[in-house]
């Protein structure tokens, strides 16, 4: 069954599909339909969970929909485990359809047949009982209103967290940039479904890995500074004290040397071989220079981040970026584990 609530559109593709990347420009989040069907498969795993259900009309024909939740680094934080869904029973799920012609949602919400509603979104927002949205997010008016003392926490080698709604972050990328010719040519013809490498679980490099949806970690080891992040499970390395060597064969992280200027953590990093620059396919190559700061604030809440990228092969000019992390104590890298 298929209750269309503001409309409806073509359909797009399936979880199997569906990797780490822009919702928007596979589904249609503009509109919110509901399906109804019996729960036939829970895919419990990153980098998107997963479900099946056959949905029948009122002709009694069945149509298999594909249904794609949030991340279940996501979902995990919400307290939601796989155990919590029963196969055979009938569900409804809400959420964005998909812009080609194939059954396939985005879902947000789940309603389950004893009216309890799961909310399979970052905010723990709800759908059917609107106005009962859980509180289990930080967002940034959150954190500046804790009180952390007279001493806070000001050391740069902390876990750091994203804020996971869209209107609390403070996005990295820009509405538009001063793009070569072939660098718009080679963007025109890049293709979300099949250009894509993460939707095939292959994590990111520089500088899209600055870029996470989950939480991050600096370690200092002495002469090396180690970046760990959530997503794809991915490990940075910045030399503090590099050795007189030749230089390395690039790779997706490049290579990264760092330097202190006062509090503030500068490094270089050149050699990247991720062919990126964001999701949205602007190319990247490989002689790209990136400056990239990261300094916390003074309330040691904030940890705030600047890249100055340099590429003529893709920008006419520098192009400067800038986000912001959140010390919310108590979080953690977690396993993230990335399976097709």
């Amino acid at each position: 069954m298929i209750r269309r609530l503001l409309g409806f559109a073509l359909l797009l593709p399936g979880s199997a599909v569906l990797g780490h990347h822009s919702v928007s420009a596979y589904f249609d989040t503009s509109q919110v339909i509901e399906v109804q069907g019996e729960l036939t498969e829970v895919r419990w795993r990153n980098p998107h969970v997963g479900f099946t259900i056959n949905a029948r009309d009122d002709s009694g024909e069945v149509t298999t929909w594909e249904i794609s939740g949030t991340s279940l680094s996501h979902l995990g934080r919400l307290g939601l485990t796989a155990d919590m869904f029963t196969l055979g029973e009938i569900v409804t799920f809400a959420g964005a359809p998909s812009r080609r012609p194939i059954p396939a949602l985005q879902a947000t919400n789940m309603l389950i047949p004893d009216g309890g509603e799961i909310a399979l979104n970052t905010t723990g927002r709800r759908h059917w009982l609107a106005g009962t949205e859980e509180r289990l997010r930080v967002t940034p008016a959150d954190v500046e209103a804790r009180d952390d003392g007279e001493s806070p926490n000001r050391s740069l080698f902390r876990t750091w967290s994203t804020p996971t709604r869209s209107i609390d972050r403070d996005a990295i990328w820009e509405s538009s940039y001063p793009l070569t010719a072939a660098a718009r040519a080679a963007q025109s013809a890049w293709d979300p479904l099949t250009d894509n490498p993460v939707i095939n679980c292959v994590g990111k490099g520089m500088p899209s890995i600055m870029n996470p949806p989950y939480p991050m970690e600096l370690v200092d080891r002495g002469n090396v500074i180690v970046y760990r992040q959530e997503e794809f499970d991915s490990v940075r390395t910045i030399y503090m004290d590099p050795p007189a060597t030749p230089a390395p064969e690039p790779s997706n992280m490049g290579h990264s040397v760092g330097r202190w200027e006062g509090e503030t953590l500068v490094v270089n990093t050149t050699l990247s071989a991720w062919p990126y620059f964001d999701g949205q396919g602007i190319p990247i190559s490989a002689a790209a220079e990136y400056e990239e700061r990261f300094t916390v604030s003074d309330d040691g809440k904030r940890l705030n981040y600047t890249v100055l990228v340099t590429d003529p092969a893709t920008f006419t000019e520098p192009v400067l970026l800038d986000r912001f992390w959140l010390w919310v104590p108590g979080v953690q890298v977690e396993l993230y584990d990335c399976r097709l």
